[in-house]
């Protein structure tokens, strides 16, 4: 008992230190400008701007500190990584987590603000050394505006807003072979046409040159969507100098669907792979949609 006490109190006084080395750095560095969602959607639709987006996971590959379920960490995955951070290439959205001010976690849901505050808490100096303080950045959430967010009442419009992007659009969707964006829902229904390239949906950059050859091989008329974990952040960079529009559109498909199903936790979707609700695929998956397979034009699995 008196073990488990001392743990217990060793664990709270490096939460309060943690804590509390945090607010004070605050005070002594500005936080990088990070735009809303809305100004990042239509910063997209307006100037056709293609995508390269950070979340938590490609944050903690750069730094080479873990590991993520379906990506391992390399040193030249890191370096292009810290790369792309900082570009200042034209009609090239970079964008991060809207979360290093308490302002910025208002709309979030409980377990929201207590995931980015433990993680701005230990990592914000680590943020702030890998990021330009004086460059605006776009928010990397504009995907995953729903799960996380606190007020559910608005978010048909706003999902109506994010499906502007590709109105009336030729798409190439290149992503994981199990997760299978659109199928069996709405979310493209408003693009003139849908081809796809299969990559693997585990440690697909291993695959990086082999997936760039293929995606290269498309017309740059089309509008390049892409769902590959950090693969996609730098696929969508590549593409982008190639001059191919290109978004990394992240988990905004899985996003839809439990908007959709009003769900207010993270749930399995059924013949699609969710890494986030342990919901994963086998080979030997019994999924049929004609429709979806017709599309696909090249796998690399």
């Amino acid at each position: 008992m008196f073990n488990n006490l001392v743990m217990r109190t060793k664990n709270k006084i490096s939460i309060i230190y943690f804590f509390s080395k945090d607010i004070i750095l605050t005070f002594y560095k500005k936080p990088p400008k990070v735009l809303t969602n809305e100004e990042t959607i239509e910063k997209i639709i307006k100037g056709k701007c293609s995508v390269c987006r950070y979340g938590d996971g490609e944050f903690h590959l750069m730094v080479q500190n873990r590991d993520l379920k379906f990506q391992n960490r390399s040193e030249q995955l890191s370096k292009r990584l810290k790369e792309i951070l900082l570009s200042e290439e034209e009609n090239l959205l970079v964008c991060i987590p809207k979360v290093f001010t308490m302002k910025d976690l208002k709309r979030r849901t409980k377990q929201s603000k207590r995931f980015w505050k433990d993680h701005v808490a230990n990592y914000r100096l680590l943020w702030y050394k890998h990021l330009n303080l004086d460059k605006n950045y776009y928010n990397s959430t504009f995907t995953r505006n729903y799960i996380a967010i606190n007020d559910k009442s608005n978010l048909e419009a706003y999902f109506n807003e994010v499906k502007r992007i590709w109105e009336n659009r030729d798409l190439l969707i290149i992503e994981g072979q199990y997760s299978r964006l659109g199928v069996g829902n709405d979310l493209f229904k408003n693009s003139k046409s849908i081809i796809r390239i299969l990559a693997p949906h585990e440690n697909a950059y291993n695959n990086y040159d082999l997936i760039l050859a293929e995606a290269k091989k498309h017309s740059k008329d089309k509008l390049v969507l892409i769902a590959l974990g950090p693969t996609a952040t730098i696929l969508a960079y590549d593409l982008h100098i190639s001059g191919y529009q290109a978004i990394d559109i992240g988990h905004l498909d899985v996003e839809f669907e439990w908007f959709l199903k009003k769900t207010l936790v993270r749930t399995k979707i059924e013949n699609k792979y969710v890494i986030e609700a342990n919901n994963k695929i086998e080979k030997s998956d019994s999924f049929k949609d004609e429709k979806y397979y017709k599309e696909i034009v090249a796998k690399i699995v």
